[in-house]
């Protein structure tokens, strides 16, 4: 930095111009208005809440007492809904077509219905949501029952299987001649004596319906499950009790306390030290009651109104400690901006009661937002002019720009050729686009921070030209630079590799387009490898490095015979030479180039339909992920193998796309085919592919798949023990029923009748 010398009058100057600054004491300054109105907020706000006080804790106790009571109402709305859906379910049961036949059958002995009322039930109880350990259906003919396991009479049911001392032979007959919807018993345990183990502690629910009267449904409810499900974290000391106070469930192993009496008017009643929160459910007419201590609710009001006292002193403290700190760090830069910028424009102020923001109004929002709009307008228009003379002159278009050579210094030019993996192509659209937006940024940022005249742009999407102005003498300083990016790119080697050509000469801007020439030549004699490289002096590239007139000729005559064989060998010798040879990478591709180019010629002189191997294969693209002699020979070899496999079906008579359609189709016939698909496989529409198809082979696409999944199913049928059901998925169809109507269709039978005759005839 340079030293200032000031003479005495300038001195003179200065500290009359100092004394005209504001005291930050002063009472309209800023300093003093923001600790004023900090310390007023303040204020205002503790006396709020120390006067809110009383009001806030006779209202907390109040509020404490809603929220149980709708912690009770959301227990028993889950409780009743869930009941509910039970219900539901086993109303389903009594409207069921087996259940209908039993009943009027009398007799367990019919095993195909029993089996099927039997699924039903597992099918219910596979739910583990409803809380069932079992369902049992009661029938008064021959009273005999039906479970999950099967079925059973009911003097053997409930005195051996489910016995219970609660619930005797005499309670389940009797409640054959009662008369009611549902009813709900206590919870009980019921014990398996055949195998000498408790079943559970669960509470029976039975279920009647009047167009069923001679059978009864009960469920076995396990309420643990339930109440560790639907229960709230303060409802420890949970009841569920009937009209005649007769507990069905409590949720501690303790007797029901003897509670107040409970009118439907109030939703809880308070008691010496104990509040009853109760409610009874629309559904089942159960009284579901919650008891908690008086000291509960005393212990979380008292917490409450702790922890907000605690918080109101820390907020005062801390607010009044913020309010000083934040004045005085918010009024110190503004006094230092105030002195820079009054030494240059001092001006009136602005009409505010802070003298302060009179100031800084007028002059640096002003000044910041005008300064800054300039010089982005001009960066920007500097920037695209540069490089839009660049392009031209890279394209040696005769442009109006006012660009005079002599006005541009020498610089180095620089091309980063960017060659991306397969990895890289598997990256949607837009990531590849950002990936090689970054990468530009990245070489912009990195010259730009070892050299500041440095332009970098982005020509093409896998081409980055650099120019650096230096001096003559920076070319080791940036070849420093260029090995840095490299041991940065060297870390992306999954994704892409880089070919950094730099001419090591200054170029004068008139040697522009032959110096990017010069470069572009050198990263086509990039060598051959998965590597980045950086590229200083033009490499060596050796001489008929491709095909010579008589490997040429030889290559024609057994690429148009089919043999695949000597071609590939032939093809394979000439790429074993380029690597001996040290062949660049750029007469690999062109060695590439020309195999699809003589290729694609002999496959239209044939009259071969080229389009499949462009569109499909995309010949072209594969070709800029081979990176190494190796990668090159695979593609090589690849692309000459696709070309002689259409000339030798050519030569025997194949069509590859009928080949290809009728093995598709035998593969996966049992998968979901249509027309529409085939024909996006094969990049043909709907409509030309449906009479393509049929003009191959003698039907149209639908025929000829039906048939196809029926003389597969046949055989199926004939040779296996599989269901129906399971055949018809194999050969593709979803629903049995459609299955069983096509092949009566085609057959004449059914998969059944059809099974059965074969059966007979071995």
């Amino acid at each position: 930095m340079g030293i200032q010398f000031f003479t005495y009058e300038k001195v003179v100057e200065e500290m009359a111009l100092l004394k005209t600054l504001p005291s930050s004491l002063h009472k309209n300054s800023l300093f003093t208005k923001l600790l004023t109105g900090f310390i007023m907020i303040i204020t205002l706000l503790f006396s709020f809440n120390f006067f809110s006080f009383p009001y806030f804790s006779r209202n907390v106790q109040k509020e404490i007492i809603v929220n149980n009571q709708q912690n009770l109402s959301a227990t028993v709305e889950r409780y009743e809904n869930h009941i509910l859906i039970v219900k539901g379910a086993i109303t389903r049961l009594f409207s069921n077509e087996k259940v209908v036949l039993m009943n009027e059958l009398g007799n367990g002995t019919r095993f195909d219905p029993v089996n099927q009322i039997v699924d039903e039930i597992k099918s219910i109880l596979s739910n583990d949501l409803l809380y069932l350990d079992n369902i049992v259906l009661q029938f008064r003919k021959n009273g005999f029952i039906i479970d999950k396991n099967g079925t059973s009479t009911t003097g053997k049911y409930f005195t051996k299987n489910y016995a219970s001392k609660d619930y005797g032979i005499e309670f389940w007959e009797e409640q054959l001649e009662l008369a009611y919807p549902m009813k709900i018993g206590k919870r009980s345990e019921f014990i398996d004596k055949f195998n000498g183990r408790s079943n559970g502690s669960f509470i029976p629910i039975i279920f009647k319906n009047d167009s069923n009267a001679q059978l009864f449904i009960a469920v076995f409810l396990d309420p643990v499950k339930m109440h560790n499900a639907f229960h709230n974290s303060n409802q420890n000391r949970f009841y569920v009790i009937n009209d005649d106070k007769l507990p069905l469930f409590a949720s501690l192993p303790e007797p029901v306390p003897d509670f107040p009496l409970l009118t439907e008017m109030e939703t809880y009643i308070q008691d010496d030290d104990l509040y009853y929160f109760y409610k009874k459910g629309a559904l089942t007419g159960l009284t579901y009651l919650a008891v908690i201590p008086n000291g509960n609710i005393a212990a979380q009001v008292s917490r409450i109104i702790s922890i907000l006292v605690v918080f109101l002193v820390a907020a005062v403290v801390l607010s009044v400690v913020i309010s000083v700190v934040f004045s005085i760090k918010f009024n110190n830069p503004i006094r230092k901006m105030m002195q820079a910028l009054q030494r240059f424009h001092p001006v009136g102020p602005l009409s505010s009661n802070i003298r302060e923001y009179n100031f800084l109004y007028d002059n640096i929002k002003r000044m910041i937002r005008i300064n800054r709009e300039i010089h982005t307008d001009l960066d920007q228009k500097k920037r695209q002019l540069k490089n839009l003379h660049y392009l031209y002159k890279l394209k040696k278009i005769n442009n109006n720009l006012d660009s005079d050579d002599e006005a541009f210094q020498p610089f180095y030019l620089i091309v980063f050729q960017l060659a991306m993996t397969p990895r890289y192509y598997q990256l949607v659209a837009s990531e590849q686009d950002r990936a090689s937006y970054f990468i530009k940024e990245f070489v912009s940022i990195a010259l730009a921070d070892k050299f500041a005249d440095s332009v970098t742009m982005q020509i093409e999407q896998d081409q980055i030209l650099s120019l650096v102005f230096a001096d003559n003498n920076q070319a080791e300083r940036l070849m420093e630079t260029l090995h840095e990016l490299k041991r940065v790119f060297d870390q992306d080697e999954e994704y892409c590799y880089l070919t950094i050509a730099m001419r090591p000469q200054l170029c004068h801007p008139a040697e522009f387009a032959e110096a990017y020439g010069e470069t572009s030549a050198m990263v086509h004699r990039r060598k051959p490898k998965r590597r980045t490289q950086i590229i200083a002096q033009m490499p060596h590239e050796p001489k008929d490095a491709s095909f010579t007139p008589a490997e040429e000729q030889q290559f024609l005559v057994q690429l148009q015979a089919g043999n695949r064989k000597i071609a590939l060998e032939l093809v394979s010798s000439i790429l074993n030479r380029m690597n001996k040879n040290e062949a660049t990478a750029g007469q690999y591709v062109e060695f590439a180039k020309e195999i699809i180019a003589k290729s694609l010629k002999t496959l239209t002189a044939l009259e071969l339909d080229i389009s499949m191997v462009l569109e499909l294969n995309a010949p072209y693209l594969r070709i800029k992920e081979c990176l190494t002699p190796d990668e090159f020979e695979d593609f090589c070899k690849w692309f000459l193998t696709e070309a002689l496999l259409m000339i030798q079906d050519r030569q025997d008579g194949i069509d590859p796309v009928k080949q290809f359609m009728t093995e598709y189709l035998h593969e996966h016939c049992d998968e979901d085919l249509s027309l529409e698909m085939m024909a996006g496989k094969i990049n043909m529409s709907a409509n030309y592919f449906s009479k393509y198809f049929k003009e191959k082979i003698g039907m149209n696409f639908t025929e000829y798949l039906t048939e196809l999944r029926i003389r597969k199913a046949k055989n199926l049928l004939v040779e296996s023990d599989q269901k129906i059901q399971h055949i018809a998925e194999q050969v593709g169809y979803v629903n049995v029923n459609s299955f069983i109507r096509m092949f009566k269709k085609v057959t004449g039978t059914t998969p059944g009748e059809y099974k059965r005759i074969h059966q007979l005839g071995r």
